[in-house]
């Protein structure tokens, strides 16, 4: 019988909507999948607060004292799949990263910035999440955790697994990656890892260079994570990443070999953390992100009387990194019995959840099932006699009538009942984030103390709608946006049959850290000492991961002022003409002015014109200073050029003496005629 019913189940299904949960119900992934974290920064200098979010992965937030932190795009650094973590996880380009600095460029420890991060719960274990550090080369870094229970983290614990060189788009020839698109050749610079100290120390010379990572796959459970970073020369920045890898536990649930819609499934891992979600029209479920550890519990909520196991355990951490898992659950009738399928709609067609549903035998009024609609409005029902006409009473309402399908045949196809207006309570409300309301299909539940009882998803406009029975319930989604505030539930909501409550879940986008900025006076002049104006003046970052560089043009009298630099930043100043200068910004505030001298501009003299002589001259002699006149020797200088004069003079020489030999010529002429 039971061999029939699911040969036969397929064309019997009955189609009821699908039903979401927190995180979606997609189908299972073929393997484990590989997530890059993202961060979160507020604060200021060497007192940064953040978060860290991966999927999977207990909540994480950190302090910092570094003197300047920087969220990173991960569009010009990344880990590569030709790297250790790039090959675990997947590559990390286009995923955030942060960038920090020491809390004072000084080789001396206490100068060293501390930044821990600390889990809302412990870690997954079994090789399943990584940290990376980079750009260790010219500094160092020392690692320090505690385990579950609060011990301190031994080296071996903290999992090294190898150092090598990041990738990058931005040092061509130096870092590595060369089996990924556009790679260069790789890079020889690597740090070394001191399991006695658990210090990451970069190259041997202090040599300031570029890509310089190690990664870290923990082999226990972590509670906080601690970086201590140091200089040792060189202009300091490091990097950190973090990666994970979660597994799905997916399955179907069937009653009869047909699919149960709607039905609540729940996951309980270990710690006691849980996840929900509903089974869609095809009856299948899907959790896709859980973090790698074993000892989950596996509860779907059974239909009434029927056969079958409704709680399972089964572990993700089966292999190192994770393996997926599925958990079907099949229930039956009990022998010679059958099983019913039905929906309970409210009167516009919404599914009704939570709703009271009474199968009784009209003939004597003995009550066969009493159960609830789950959250696509749906009710089962077993061990029901077959070929059987039967009442279903909604809410209390007089009963509708049903007829039970044939011995050993799938659950009938019951038609959908109307479930009387002045039953049903209405919940609803918006979605929201910064006054907008947020985009279609966002999942949000409806509880009943710990149960969920109700799933949809909202609408274009942002709003959900729980058509449901009288009671007080909580309603409760998930941030729209990593880091956004707002209270992820309303408890309390008191829903009253025949009416609608409205209750809103409003958040808003985390306020961005404050951007502390540093300028850079200064005055540009020649070597005469005279001002220069209108000349460029460009600052470039030393660090191509510390911004874009910055430029302003001289004003009339020479000065300039480079706004929006960043604090405790290397800078290359830079004016045509002039040797550039290398700067490093204060933490806040305007940096001592510079000087810089350009050369003069090289200004060819105009001649001064000749005096002409004076008309109707005397051509006396000059007299001496003492009344006296001379009669020889040097004439005195008048502060003409006498050039013009001779050269004038030669050319009147010249005339002359070409004209008197063309009046000699011409007279031979003449006379030479008069002879003939």
């Amino acid at each position: 019988m039971r061999r029939w019913r699911a040969v036969t189940a397929g064309l019997t299904g009955i189609v009821l909507g699908a039903g979401l949960a927190i995180g979606g119900a997609t189908s299972a992934s073929a393997a484990p999948a590989g997530h890059w974290g993202t961060f979160t920064l507020s604060g200021s200098s060497k007192n940064y607060t953040g978060t860290m979010t991966l999927p999977g992965f207990p909540d994480t937030t950190f302090t910092s004292t570094s003197r300047q932190s920087t969220v990173i795009s991960g569009a010009s650094t990344w880990q590569g799949p030709s790297t250790g973590p790039g090959a675990a996880y997947g590559s990390s380009r286009g995923n955030t990263y942060i960038n920090q600095r020491p809390n004072a460029d000084s080789p001396n420890a206490a100068a060293a910035s501390t930044t821990t991060y600390t889990f809302d719960g412990a870690t997954p274990g079994n090789s399943s999440w990584s940290f990376v550090l980079g750009d260790i080369d010219a500094d160092q870094a020392t690692i320090s955790a505690t385990v579950q229970g609060g011990a301190p983290a031994t080296a071996a614990q903290l999992g090294f697994q190898s150092g090598y060189n990041s990738c990058s788009a931005v040092s061509a020839g130096g870092w590595s990656c060369p089996a990924d698109p556009g790679g260069v050749p790789a890079g020889k610079d690597v740090p070394t890892w001191d399991a006695a100290t658990r210090t990451l120390t970069g190259n041997a010379a202090a040599n300031d260079t570029s890509g310089a990572t190690a990664w870290f796959t923990p082999t226990v459970p972590l509670t906080t994570l601690t970086i201590t970073y140091q200089q040792r020369s060189g202009f300091p920045v490091y990097q950190t990443w973090f990666a994970n890898r979660t597994a799905a536990i997916t399955g179907t649930a069937t009653l009869d070999g047909t699919p149960i819609p709607g039905a609540t499934v729940t996951v309980t891992a270990p710690r006691g953390t849980q996840y929900t979600t509903t089974t869609g029209a095809d009856g299948t479920y899907s959790f896709p992100e859980l973090p790698v550890i074993g000892g989950y519990t596996v509860d779907i909520t059974p239909p009434p009387n029927a056969e079958g196991t409704a709680s399972k355990t089964t572990s993700l951490n089966t292999t190192p990194g994770g393996a997926d898992q599925v958990v079907d659950f099949a229930f039956e009738a009990p022998a010679d019995t059958v099983s019913v399928i039905g929906t309970v709609t409210d009167e516009n067609g919404n599914p009704a959840s939570n709703v009271p549903v009474v199968i009784i035998d009209p003939d004597d009024g003995t009550t066969l099932v009493d159960t609830t609609t789950n959250t696509d409005g749906v009710y089962t029902g077993s061990d029901l006699p077959a070929d059987t006409d039967l009442g279903v009473s909604v809410g209390g309402a007089d009963p509708e009538p049903i007829r039970t399908g044939d011995a050993d045949a799938p659950p009938a196809q019951v038609p959908a009942i109307e479930a009387p207006p002045a039953v049903i309570a209405t919940v609803t409300g918006v979605v929201s984030l910064d006054g907008t309301p947020v985009a279609a299909g966002r999942v949000v539940e409806l509880l009943e103390g710990t149960t969920v009882v109700g799933s949809t998803t909202t609408d274009a406009n942002g709003r959900y709608t729980f058509a449901t029975s009288a009671g007080t319930y909580t309603v409760r989604t998930t941030v729209p946006t990593p880091g956004a505030t707002g209270a992820t539930e309303n408890t309390g909501v008191r829903a009253t049959a025949g009416s609608s409550i409205e209750s809103d879940l409003a958040f808003a986008t985390p306020a961005a850290p404050a951007v502390v900025t540093t300028d850079q006076p200064g005055t540009v002049t020649d070597t005469n000492g005279d001002p220069v104006a209108g000349v460029d003046v460009v600052a470039t970052p030393t660090d191509p991961e510390a911004g874009a560089p910055v430029s302003t043009t001289t004003g009339a009298d020479g000065t300039f002022d480079l706004t929006g630099l960043a604090p405790t930043t290397e800078y290359t100043v830079e004016v045509d003409g002039a040797e550039p200068q290398t700067i490093t910004t204060p933490e806040n505030g305007s940096a001592t002015p510079l000087a810089i001298t350009v050369p003069a501009a090289v200004v060819t003299p105009t001649p001064t014109p000749s005096p002409s002589a004076p008309a109707g001259g005397s051509g006396t002699t000059p007299v001496s200073s003492d009344g006296g006149s001379s009669t020889g020797g040097a004439l005195a200088y008048t502060g003409a050029d006498v050039t013009p004069g001779i050269i004038a003079a030669g050319v009147l020489v010249l005339l002359g003496a070409g004209l008197l030999t063309f009046r000699a010529v011409r007279n031979r002429r003449r006379t030479s005629h008069r002879q003939d």
